[in-house]
C-alpha cells in the first residue's frame, strides 16, 4: 500500500467540480482576472477571491495567504490561497515556493487536497524532482494535481524513478478521447431510407 497517492488531472471546470478532497491549494498570481487555478475556482466560488483582493481584505501580492470555506459552491469544504509571484525568477525560487505550499497543506492537517504548480521556470528544470522532494517530507494521504495532465504525469514518473519514491502510486491520466466533429461525420440525404 502506498503512503502517498498522486493523481494528475487536466486543469478544469470538470476537474474542479469533480473533486473528492478535503482542501484546496489555490496559487494566487498578480495577474488579474485571476487565471488558471485561481480563475476556475473563482468563478465557481462566485468571485469570492477577487472580492477579497478588491476590498484589500487579502493581499496576495505581499505573499499573504488566506483561508476561506467554500460555502457548498464546490464540494471541497476548505480553500487555501497562496499569494504567488508570476514566474519565480529560477528554480532555487521555485522549489522554496513548492515547499511552502507542502508545508502549509500538512500543518493545516490535510489529508487529501487538491492544488496546482506555479509556472515552471524557463529551461532545463528537474521541477517533478524537485516538486517531489518538497512533498514528500509532508506528503498527504492524497494529492490531487491539476494542470497538463499528460505533462504532469510524465514529468511525475521519472521523478519519482530518479527519487526511488517507492512510496508513491502515481495515477495515470485517463485517456482523451477525440469524437468527430459533426461537420465530417456522412449524413444521408434527405428523404433517403436505410435497409
Amino acid at each position: 500500500m502506498s503512503r502517498l497517492r498522486l493523481e494528475p488531472q487536466e486543469l478544469g471546470l470538470p476537474a474542479l467540480d469533480a473533486l473528492d478532497v478535503d482542501a484546496l491549494a489555490v496559487l494566487v498570481g498578480p495577474e488579474r482576472p485571476l487565471q488558471g487555478l485561481a480563475g476556475f475556482a473563482d468563478w465557481r466560488l462566485c468571485g469570492l477571491i477577487s472580492r477579497a483582493i478588491r476590498d484589500a481584505s487579502y493581499r496576495p501580492e505581499t505573499g499573504e495567504a488566506l483561508l476561506r470555506p467554500s460555502g457548498g459552491r464546490i464540494a471541497v469544504p476548505r480553500i487555501f490561497c497562496f499569494g504567488a509571484p508570476e514566474a519565480p525568477p529560477d528554480p532555487a525560487a521555485w522549489a522554496v515556493q513548492v515547499a511552502r505550499l507542502c508545508q502549509a497543506m500538512h500543518k493545516a492537517g490535510s489529508a487529501s487536497w487538491a492544488g496546482a504548480l506555479p509556472p515552471v521556470p524557463a529551461g532545463d528544470v528537474p521541477w517533478g524532482r524537485l516538486f517531489l522532494e518538497a512533498l514528500l517530507p509532508v506528503a498527504p494521504r492524497r494529492l490531487v494535481l491539476l494542470g497538463d495532465a499528460r505533462v504532469l504525469y510524465r514529468e511525475l514518473a521519472q521523478a519519482r524513478e530518479a527519487l526511488r519514491a517507492t512510496d508513491v502510486e502515481l495515477v495515470a491520466p485517463g485517456s482523451r478521447v477525440e469524437l468527430p466533429r459533426a461537420a465530417s461525420v456522412p449524413h444521408a440525404p434527405r428523404g433517403a431510407t436505410t435497409a
